[in-house]
């Protein structure tokens, strides 16, 4: 079994996700929200999906009540959570579309401020998700398997439709988490905002090994594993999910610091049976304990730079020296952890054709709602996502169907395969 090495992401990557260090107008300033240009059709489409399902989604606000807050000490961690679930053409006749951004107008417009999105981001939920509003989940199988995603630093559960849409038309029950605090913002069903923590605001800090650590192993993780009892409950008496969900077949997939809390939740939870790392960081992992269970790396041409030596590992302008030593430590840390961790099947899985960090996320495609702004950008957010978003699907869906559905012809399993832009090893 081959150990894989971890993609030495930048500072940027570790402290923002999908927004660029360089844009720190925001800031959490108050910037005044002009009267949003109403278009008379969306401005994009999303990608269609290709599994056999219609898709259906709901969402949750969950309160932990055996743990404070860590970022809010007075007040229980919650979470809100968004479901997206298989769905059939009957059971979907007569719901209501699910909007692509699950906020009211306020909240939509407390994002757009602090990160200053623009007046055309307010029109964002003019596009057709094409999920349908507590449709009901298809009878066609008698349970599903479960999938946990966790989003990136700075980014959201609802800005990875082209994955969460697409595992969910493919049979798999989606269950994504808003990191509270660690998001572009979380609104819970009552009105209330939760804003980004001011110290993960783009250009605000720069990351600690400790600390980071303790934010992936105490408060990400036990987010998972909490929505996981969760689950349990759903699972006994949930309108929607009353004995659907296959609790016996559940992966955690994450993108950035969502992969690192997904990689270590693998580590040590034990109802967790695969999981997959989307080009992230592996803070929280430890060497006290190994990693036996099937595991797959995906990294861009980038990462693969990074990990191979080919190029140096990029840090923001500006630093001290011993700042700069300090982070180039770090990295080191993260790489040698994993390597003397993973003992299990692990796949390590390229993507070319010009993917970088943030074209695993919904951004790119919502770029023209970001125009005319610092983040209408080909170094931010690259055009032409889709073919990036299809291969990646395509190895993720083949992954979870060997790891939770036991597959047995997958691309994963064949030597050689005619699939541009992709490389896979193990």
């Amino acid at each position: 079994m081959k150990k894989l090495m971890i993609s030495t992401l930048t500072a940027i990557t570790l402290l923002t996700g999908a927004i660029s260090a360089s844009a720190q107008e925001g800031n959490g300033k108050e910037v005044p929200i002009e009267t949003s240009i109403k278009s008379e059709q969306a401005l994009v489409n999303l990608p269609k999906t290709t599994g056999e399902y219609k898709v259906g989604s709901t969402t949750y606000d969950w309160v932990d009540t055996s743990r404070k807050d860590l970022l809010d000490p007075k007040n229980k961690r919650e979470l809100k959570v968004q479901v997206w679930y298989p769905s059939d053409k009957a059971s979907s006749k007569g719901k209501k579309k699910e909007p692509y951004l699950p906020m009211t107008e306020k909240g939509i417009n407390q994002i757009i401020s602090t990160f200053s999105f623009g007046e055309l981001f307010a029109d964002v939920n003019d596009i057709n998700t094409q999920v349908y509003k507590d449709g009901r989940l298809s009878t066609k199988e008698k349970n599903y398997p479960v999938v946990l995603f966790s989003h990136g630093l700075g980014v959201s559960n609802w800005n990875y439709q082209w994955l969460t849409r697409e595992l969910a038309s493919q049979g798999f029950i989606v269950v994504s988490i808003d990191h509270s605090h660690f998001s572009f913002g979380t609104e819970f069903q009552d009105g209330r905002f939760i804003p980004t923590a001011s110290q993960f605001l783009p250009g605000n800090s720069i990351p600690q090994l400790e600390e980071y650590d303790d934010y992936v192993n105490n408060i990400w993780v036990k987010d998972i594993q909490f929505v996981i009892k969760k689950l349990g409950t759903l699972n006994k008496k949930d309108k929607i999910f009353k004995n659907k969900l296959d609790l016996k077949n559940i992966a955690a997939v994450g993108h950035s610091m969502g992969g690192a809390a997904a990689a270590r939740a693998l580590q040590v939870e034990p109802k967790i049976k695969s999981a997959i790392n989307i080009d992230g960081s592996f803070m929280g992992l430890t060497d006290t304990e190994t990693m036996t269970k099937p595991f797959a790396f995906i990294k861009t041409e980038m990462s693969e730079m990074f990990l191979t030596g080919k190029v140096e590992q990029p840090l923001p302008p500006g630093l001290d020296p011993q700042t700069e030593q300090e982070l180039r430590e770090m990295f080191h840390v993260y790489n040698d952890r994993y390597k003397q961790v993973v003992t299990g099947p692990a796949y390590d899985i390229t993507i070319y054709g010009g993917a970088i960090h943030n074209s695993f996320t919904d951004m790119p495609l919502l770029r023209p709602y970001l125009s005319g702004t610092m983040y209408d950008n080909d170094s931010i957010f690259p055009a032409n996502p889709e073919p990036i978003y299809e291969v990646t699907n395509r190895v993720i869906v083949d992954f979870l169907e060997k790891t939770l559905n036991g597959k047995k012809k997958t691309i994963l399993d064949r030597k050689n395969f005619n699939i541009p832009n992709l490389k896979i090893e193990q």
